[in-house]
């Protein structure tokens, strides 16, 4: 059983971050934005979010970015960009625990090329660390830090 004490703290926890996610809902980042595009009940915009999200698996090879997680938190890496037609695609690695080293791979003809570095805050609550174009054609990007005190750095 939880004792009243226990409980107390849970629910201040829980009322925390509820305030915390109403106060801030308002700067959801550009990716989620990006997605509401698609959440239409119309068919067709369902099949353009399928389309839109593509598996770095699923590329032909082409632009490598590798996201190296030396922080003491959750990290992912998602890449926005346009293929060969100009239809819109995304590549992500998925969430990073602490120490783990991810990659994506992009098509040869992969154009505006956006690169955004997210951390979980608390229990799926993502925040962007950083936002970069492509710089060269294989990019390694190191984070390291904490929740509250974080760096992004290219690899070494």
């Amino acid at each position: 059983m939880i004792d009243e004490q226990s409980l107390f703290l849970i629910l201040m926890l829980i009322c925390i971050e509820l305030k915390y996610q109403y106060e801030y809902n308002d700067n959801s980042d550009d990716i989620d934005s990006d997605r509401r595009v698609f959440d239409d009940e119309d068919d067709e915009e369902q099949y353009m979010e399928l389309r839109a999200t593509v598996k770095s698996n699923e590329t032909n090879s082409g632009f490598e970015i590798t996201l190296q997680n030396r922080a003491a938190m959750n990290t992912r890496l998602r890449v926005l960009y346009s293929d060969a037609n100009g239809n819109p695609a995304i590549a992500e690695t998925g969430r990073l625990w602490g120490g783990q080293t991810k990659s994506v791979t992009l098509p040869a003809d992969a154009k505006n090329i956006n690169i955004i570095v997210e951390k979980d805050i608390f229990f799926e609550n993502w925040r962007i660390v950083y936002k970069g174009t492509l710089t060269d054609k294989n990019q390694c990007i190191r984070i390291v830090g904490v929740t509250l005190f974080s760096k992004v750095h290219p690899c070494k």
